[in-house]
């Protein structure tokens, strides 16, 4: 057995050397539409403390720059809806350092029969004064490739830590 692992480590130090160096693209899942969108449903251990943490979870302010947040209550349910934006590290030019890009985004939190969802979606590129850009499922010919790689990695990278953050505020266990 022993022999085998022995055996083994150059494949897998190649393997590991290949994953390192390959510019992979980020998986961000799309709808059948091909729009991005990150969606989840979680059982909610308590209602009441849930639509709480809901409507709390919008005044987060180091995870998204929340430009407008609103909410739609029918007791025991409960539609939080907010716009902001995120900002992504990117190599915009051949020469320099990355600089951060903003990329704008709704977020929806809806619970429903002792359940939550989430919805991140409409994701665009806008400039330093907010104005929209570009979608960022619709990447322009202007746009370097490797400029368009670092922005999916790196937007699916944020997202997803502000997902697992959600459900770990959802749960109190922030």
């Amino acid at each position: 057995m022993l022999t085998c692992i022995r055996n083994m480590r150059p494949v897998v130090t190649i393997c590991l050397f290949i994953v390192l160096v390959s510019n992979a693209v980020a998986q961000i899942p799309r709808t059948t539409e091909g729009q991005f969108q990150y969606y989840g449903e979680i059982l909610a251990e308590n209602t009441n403390h849930t639509i709480e943490r809901a409507k709390s979870f919008f005044n987060q302010p180091f995870l998204v720059h929340w430009d407008t947040v609103a909410s739609i209550e029918r007791p025991p349910n409960i539609l939080m809806t907010g716009k902001g934006y995120i900002s992504v590290k990117a190599k915009l030019h051949d020469i320099g350092a990355p600089s951060f890009v903003p990329i704008s985004l709704h977020m929806s939190i809806e619970i429903v029969n002792g359940r939550y969802r989430y919805t991140i979606n409409h994701f665009e590129v806008i400039d330093k004064e907010r104005n929209s850009q570009y979608r960022l499922e619709d990447k322009p010919e202007s746009v370097k490739p490797l400029v368009y790689d670092q922005l999916l990695q790196n937007t699916h990278k944020r997202v997803s830590f502000m997902i697992g953050w959600l459900k770990r505020y959802m749960k109190g266990e922030e």
